[in-house]
């Protein structure tokens, strides 16, 4: 059931650190802030459960009010197995905390979106 499996989310994300931010859980991860809000797609008992990451880089934009959906860059990352999928999730962003590291590692956030302003910085053009 999405409601078990998002509330167990939910219980691994603070235990690795996320913490309440204007209504969403967010992780600082030196110079970087990644907002993770778990979410349902769907309803019923078809619906999937994703988790909703952005990365905030201060010098690049203001704080997002809606959360990860206002950061950046976004991802959408389904899972399949709630638990798991979440902790390897998290052991990839909490190993990215500045920008050319982030730049390095895009590849590990497949499907990420990223806006100009942050392309720019990470092409070095910034």
């Amino acid at each position: 059931m999405v409601s078990e499996s998002r509330a167990a989310v939910v219980k691994l994300l603070k235990a690795r650190g996320a913490k309440a931010r204007r209504g969403h859980l967010r992780i600082a991860v030196g110079d970087l802030f990644w907002y993770v809000d778990p979410r349902a797609e769907g309803v019923g008992r078809g619906a999937q459960l994703l988790l909703e990451v952005g990365c905030w880089v201060p010098e690049v934009a203001p704080e997002p009010d809606g959360g990860a959906v206002d950061c950046p860059l976004l991802v959408d990352v389904a899972l399949a197995d709630p638990v798991a999928d979440t902790a390897k999730l998290l052991d990839v962003i909490t190993s990215i905390g500045d920008l050319p590291t982030l730049g390095r590692r895009l590849d590990e956030l497949p499907g990420a979106l990223v806006d100009r302003v942050l392309r720019a910085r990470l092409d070095g053009e910034g």
